[in-house]
């Protein structure tokens, strides 16, 4: 599907948290596009959504909304277990895709999605929006460019808190099949993403996972790997949905020459050498707009970064080039998560390529 499309028709399927975010990025019609139809697995649910969010079409089911011929892509954010199927069936019949994180709960279901949207020649994105900030921008740049010297070390800090009834509100949550694994895979995969984004490719990764006194769920609540990039960095996750107090997540980022951090959606360290950075001490300074810290509390505050994200998708659409985010960056995220699952459970030091097809690692 080439060429220039005026008014991106979006369907979405599904209604839950991430329902919103899309709605609210789509009310803002980056570059025309616009959110026409919606569909989710009750259909009472549907019609409210529709009517909250002027939303025209409401469709009993996912499989009435992609075969819809008035919609040009299709926004998933239903349970990761389920985004093969639709993504996959979006894909036959001719519609874009953008699905939320994570991409997949498997591999092999991540490949079955890339290669379907390859095979109908059609945009397939991931929804990692904290790439689209500008402090996170700011902090890539620096390491592109040099200033902080060869990326020795990355942190990811994802220290956050659900209690028992956020897993009881939904049969899926904290299950292998349907969410694909517990906090790393559903709170802390963003910041996850943004150090791979940050420090490139991952050759070996060591990890360890758990249940805390917390929570009964199948799947962790407190994870922690070891990774080892091609460049010869190392680097660190923590990832928790069980701690007390909760902390707001954080990405820090040693080099040779400095030490630069990002705390929430705000850049809270930038000691670099030379000349002081008028942008980073004005970014220093400013408090972030606070998008809803999921440290406490599932949700966000605002869709701003799910819109600049989106606009990206469509401007991608427009000029036959892949998307920010697509299929193959959602799968290196999600490779580096299942990995972290395979060494705790086999107990070994895994490599990277992995072929599995496991749902449970």
């Amino acid at each position: 599907m080439g060429g220039v499309i005026l008014g991106l028709r979006f369907g979405l399927v599904g209604t839950g948290l991430a329902g919103p975010l899309f709605a609210g990025a789509l009310a803002a019609r980056p570059d025309g596009a616009e959110l026409v139809a919606v569909a989710a697995r009750r259909e009472e649910s549907a019609r409210a959504f529709a009517a909250k969010h002027g939303i025209t079409a409401v469709h009993a089911n996912w499989q009435a909304l992609v075969n819809d011929p008035a919609i040009d892509a299709v926004c998933i954010a239903t349970p990761t277990g389920s985004h093969r199927e639709i993504a996959v069936a979006a894909a036959q019949a001719g519609k874009h895709v953008l699905t939320e994180k994570p991409i997949a709960t498997t591999l092999a279901d991540a490949d079955a999605m890339i290669d379907a949207c390859a095979a109908a020649g059609v945009q397939l994105g991931v929804i990692f929006m904290y790439r689209f900030m500008d402090t996170a921008r700011k902090m890539k740049e620096a390491i592109d460019s040099g200033l902080i010297g060869r990326p020795l070390l990355g942190e990811c800090v994802g220290k956050f808190w659900r209690d028992q009834a956020y897993y009881d509100s939904a049969a899926w949550r904290g299950t292998w099949a349907a969410e694909g694994g517990g906090s790393l895979m559903t709170q802390t995969s963003h910041t996850l993403d943004l150090m791979l984004w940050l420090l490139g490719p991952v050759s070996q990764v060591a990890g360890f996972f758990t249940v805390t006194p917390a929570h009964t769920i199948e799947t962790e609540d407190l994870a922690v790997g070891s990774l080892r990039f091609t460049s010869g960095a190392l680097g660190t996750v923590i990832s928790s949905s069980g701690i007390k107090p909760p902390a707001p997540r954080s990405l820090t980022i040693h080099g040779e020459f400095g030490t630069i951090k990002l705390t929430g959606d705000r850049l809270t360290q930038w000691d670099v050498p030379g000349e002081p950075d008028a942008d980073a001490l004005r970014m220093l300074a400013e408090c972030a707009p606070d998008r809803g810290d999921t440290a406490a509390k599932a949700g966000y505050a605002d869709s701003e970064l799910h819109r600049r994200q989106i606009a990206d998708f469509v401007a991608a659409i427009e000029q036959g080039r892949p998307p920010a985010i697509d299929g193959a960056e959602g799968r290196r995220t999600l490779e580096v998560m299942r990995a972290v699952y395979r060494s705790s459970s086999r107990n070994e030091m895994v490599s990277l390529p992995i072929e599995e097809d496991e749902t449970a690692p």
